[in-house]
């Protein structure tokens, strides 16, 4: 169920805040509407956490990847040193970044005066000691033969096409009429050689810095322990200084909303002749901890107000479930989802269907047992730690039976032919759905459970929100939904399944019509007929698309027939391909490749519950109820 909260606003007086949010910290149940905020201190937090966070990632990333498993102790190390190792790591880390750069440009130079040879730049700035000046550089041939007398050169080389050649001047300027196609070369830092030589050494230097990173790695737990650290005192920070400040000028002034804790500020309470202010604070409370604040509060000379959410209000979500219900959790916190605050729950129909769709989808008695006992097994661990069984395996342990129980129904047991299973595992099977009963009539009753399966599921969709809205005409929109979903369902079996058996007649026309009639007139209702039919008719489109919308999502639920039964035809062909090997002495292939091929299968059959199983909860069913999963989770400022 989703619990009530209340809308909370505190005031405190400026000078006792950040005391206030140590106690509402320690409190733990104020789920705070964090206010954009900036200060020196944030900065300076976040910064620090970035740079540990850095630090801790090259370490991860440098670390040997198959080093010897030795026992190291724990340091214990206070952040002043933990800085000061992370800053020999990223002062490492710099030094590779500049060892790279220093390699990648003499690369470049290397590529562009190879072609120059080795010779020595210092050779040629000696020349300017006797006041002599040499310009080197390139000309094609024409321009070269054109350069004027009053330009002495040296021709150092030349091709068919271009010609290296000094300008030897008695001044540094270079010559004015130069044409205009003239190349000059900049002298390099050293010569070629020596490029070579430097970069080499280079080369062999840079496989140290992340050696050296990498050795680092008994700061991995102070670095997390710390970084935890901070992103407490972040969030402290954060709330802190985004706390709006509110001015007193008064010499007394009673604080809004205090009647209940009898809350009055006087000149007294600062202590100083300057002018008083508060401090006021947002957020959501459990309607249950209510009482409990308030005694906080008139213990700590507070003053606060607490209110129903406004409909406007972006009000956090809190949930609480039984036992079983909870089993849910893993998967929801995996996908992200939650409901909003004004949304219903759909957890206890989430986890029942989400059960059935994935041993439907799995579809094998044997995959089941895997789970099952992998599950145990992570359970039984746990016991033995003196732990509680991690939510996780139990929801396996769900899922794994129910696909047992599937199985045994369907007579499906590793993709093994029908001929080979015992006699009493087919007396479990159900007839109807077997793999002992012929494949026509099997897959048609398959697909008929998967239709009425979604029949079921949809309908209970359209309960759920008459319950909600039992006190408003928008029922007769649902109830109008559900006659369109039965109609819907005869027409997917007459063309999927059997059309004399199914026929459209009719009461099934009657059905759809009528059911679109009533979600046309009420579907919208909020304050009369008149208004609720003007705002379907602005939506026209929408609402006959309505109608194919319906026939699609029962459509949709044949998903589970098929890819289970793509799953089983898997199955079947590795116990193919690996029965001949098992017959020869090619046993150990035969037995490689059915360890491959199920596990493969297991894979894809995962992937097509996220797919598949989840989505029909998500999307499918959601639509119907109007759940649209624009919720957040209720996340209380606490230690």
């Amino acid at each position: 169920m989703i619990l009530p909260m209340k809308k909370l606003t505190l005031l405190v007086l400026d000078s006792q805040k950040k005391a206030a949010l140590k106690t509402l910290r320690n409190f733990g149940a104020v789920h705070i509407e964090k206010e954009a905020a900036s200060s020196d201190t944030l900065t300076e937090l976040q910064n620090t956490y970035a740079r540990l966070q850095q630090a801790e990632a090259l370490i991860t990333e440098s670390k040997p990847k198959k080093a010897e498993k030795t026992k190291t102790e724990t340091l214990t190390l206070n952040r002043n040193d933990l800085l000061q190792a992370v800053d020999e790591i990223l002062e490492l880390k710099d030094q590779e970044s500049n060892t790279r750069a220093a390699i990648n440009k003499l690369t470049g130079d290397i590529e562009a005066y190879s072609s120059w040879g080795d010779f020595d730049p210092e050779d040629i700035r000696s020349f300017e000691e006797n006041s002599i000046y040499l310009t080197i550089g390139e000309l094609p041939e024409k321009s070269y033969a054109a350069l004027p007398e009053t330009i002495k050169t040296v021709r150092l080389a030349g091709g068919k096409k271009t010609v290296r050649f000094a300008i030897v001047s008695e001044t540094a300027d270079v010559p004015a009429d130069l044409p205009s196609d003239f190349s000059p070369l900049i002298l390099p830092d050293m010569r070629l050689s020596a490029m070579h030589t430097e970069r080499e050494r280079l080369q062999k230097q840079l496989p140290s810095f992340k050696a050296k990173i990498g050795a680092r790695t008994e700061l991995l737990a102070p670095l997390k322990a710390e970084a935890k650290k901070l992103a407490k005192e972040i969030e402290f920070e954060t709330v802190h200084a985004g706390m709006e400040i509110i001015p007193l000028d008064e010499d007394t002034a009673e604080i809004p909303g205090a009647a209940d804790t009898a809350v009055t500020l006087t000149a007294a309470d600062t202590g100083k002749k300057e002018p008083r202010r508060l401090a006021r604070l947002s957020g959501y409370i459990l309607a249950e901890k209510q009482a409990d604040f308030a005694g906080l509060a008139k213990a700590n000379g507070w003053a606060f107000i607490a209110d129903d959410p406004a409909e406007e209000d972006a009000v956090p979500t809190a949930m609480r479930h039984n036992r079983f219900v909870q089993l849910l959790t893993p998967l929801t916190d995996f996908l992200g989802t939650v409901p909003g605050y004004r949304e219903p729950d759909i957890s206890l129909w989430f986890l029942l269907f989400f059960g059935i769709f994935f041993a439907m989808i799995f579809g094998d008695a044997g995959y089941g047992g895997i789970l099952v006992i992998l599950s145990l097994i992570g359970i039984v661990k746990a016991k033995a730690k003196e732990q509680p069984a991690p939510l996780a395996m139990q929801m396996f342990l769900y899922l794994g039976v129910l696909t047992v129980i599937w199985g045994t129904a369907t007579c499906n047991w590793f993709g093994i032919s029908v001929e080979y299973i015992p006699a009493w595992l087919k007396n479990l099977s159900v007839p109807a759905i077997s793999n002992a009963t012929e494949a026509t009539v099997r897959n048609a009753n398959l697909m008929q459970f998967c239709f009425t399966l979604g029949l079921i599921q949809l309908t209970i969709g359209h309960l759920i929100s008459i319950v909600r809205n039992i006190r408003s005409p928008q029922i007769l929109g649902h109830i109008g939904s559900i006659a369109m979903l039965c109609g819907m369902y005869v027409v997917v079996l007459s063309l999927v399944v059997s059309r004399e058996r199914y026929q459209i007649n009719q009461p099934v026309l009657i059905a759809i019509g009528c059911g679109f009639a009533l979600n046309f007139i009420f579907s919208n209702y909020q304050t009369g007929i008149g208004q609720s039919i003007v705002d379907s008719l602005k939506n026209i489109i929408t609402m006959f698309l309505g109608v194919v919308n319906v026939f699609a999502d029962i459509m949709s639920y044949i998903r589970l027939w098929a890819v289970g039964l793509a799953g089983s035809a898997i199955s079947a062909t590795v116990n193919q391909m690996a029965g001949p090997a098992l017959g020869s002495f090619l046993i150990f292939l035969g037995v490689l490749l059915l360890f491959f091929g199920h596990g493969l299968n297991y894979i894809m059959n995962v992937l097509s519950v996220i797919v598949h199983g989840v989505r029909l909860n998500t999307l499918e069913f959601s639509n119907h109820v109007g759940l649209t999963w624009a919720g957040f989770k209720y996340e209380p400022f606490a230690e």
